[in-house]
């Protein structure tokens, strides 16, 4: 199965980015940006969230090598197990990335901007972590590389934060239609909006709209500052690994400049913001 081409088409960022990575570590950087794509499919797809959620568990058997995915001969699942015993992938770490989805599947909004990050962590921050796992065992071998990698974790906390939040700012209104809202419920509080699980609900959209995507914005403007900060303790063999969250600050200025109706910056603006920041990142980017 070419994963390449899967994200090629479904992840542009996440394709582009994987350029800068040794080619070694690519096949690997390939699956597991597959695998986020596959997660991102089923929540889109769902019209049954108890469905959805069964076919969430099996993607978490399967990494497991346990339940209903035991022994499963899915290529991606192969390529997946393959990461795990190249790079060190922990199975936990995967698993959680498909856990956290269920919230996708819910109404229950985050309670406060400590839910999101887990959140964050969990669906963002943790594949920019295992990427540089893989960096930095393509360049360093595995007992340094392990030593590596750990330098990227502050980086990739902040990074996976910012770039949730870019996403919840970016799709709030469109999330808000489908019943669903990923701006934490004390941020609409802060923003106006008492119970914002009664207007999703009764599938209605806030007036206080642009407030709360300009406060998810601040939120997100804050993780931002601080990865660019944590990005500097980290080792230059894996800073090509968090080129994608460099993509999080053009996406919140455009959530700030149109908060109700933000524009997505273009393939194009993706493309210059990474070529950019490898550029910056000098070598080992």
């Amino acid at each position: 199965m070419d994963f390449a081409a899967d994200v090629r088409t479904g992840d542009r960022t996440q394709y582009l980015a994987t350029l800068f990575a040794p080619e070694s570590a690519r096949p690997a950087l390939y699956a597991l940006a597959a695998y986020r794509l596959e997660l991102a499919r089923i929540v889109a797809r769902a019209r049954d969230p108890l469905a959805a959620e069964v076919r969430l568990q099996w993607w978490r058997d399967a990494i497991r090598n346990e339940g209903f995915g035991e022994g499963a001969p899915v290529p991606l699942v192969l390529a997946l197990r393959d990461g795990m015993a190249r790079y060190g992938w922990p199975a936990e770490t995967l698993a959680a990335m498909s856990e956290a989805r269920i919230h996708d599947l819910y109404a229950d909004p985050f309670e406060d901007t400590d839910g999101f990050d887990g959140f964050a962590g969990e669906a963002f921050a943790a594949p920019l972590q295992l990427a540089a796992m893989a960096h930095a065992i393509a360049h360093h071998g595995e007992e340094a590389g392990f030593a590596a990698a750990r330098t990227a974790a502050g980086a990739a906390g902040h990074g996976g934060v910012a770039l949730a939040a870019a996403d919840a700012a970016l799709g709030e209104a469109q999330r808000l239609g489908a019943g669903r809202t990923h701006i934490p419920a004390t941020l609409w509080q802060a923003a106006g909006v008492a119970n914002i699980a009664a207007h999703i609900e009764a599938g209605t959209v806030p007036d206080a709209l642009p407030a709360a995507v300009r406060a998810i914005v601040d939120h997100g403007e804050a993780a931002d500052a601080a990865f660019r900060g944590a990005l500097k303790g980290a080792d230059p063999a894996v800073r090509a690994a968090l080129l994608p969250a460099f993509t999080a600050r053009p996406a919140l200025a455009a959530a700030r400049k149109r908060p109700a109706a933000p524009r997505m910056p273009g393939p194009l603006g993706v493309q210059w913001t990474l070529w950019r920041a490898a550029r910056r990142l000098g070598p080992g980017a």
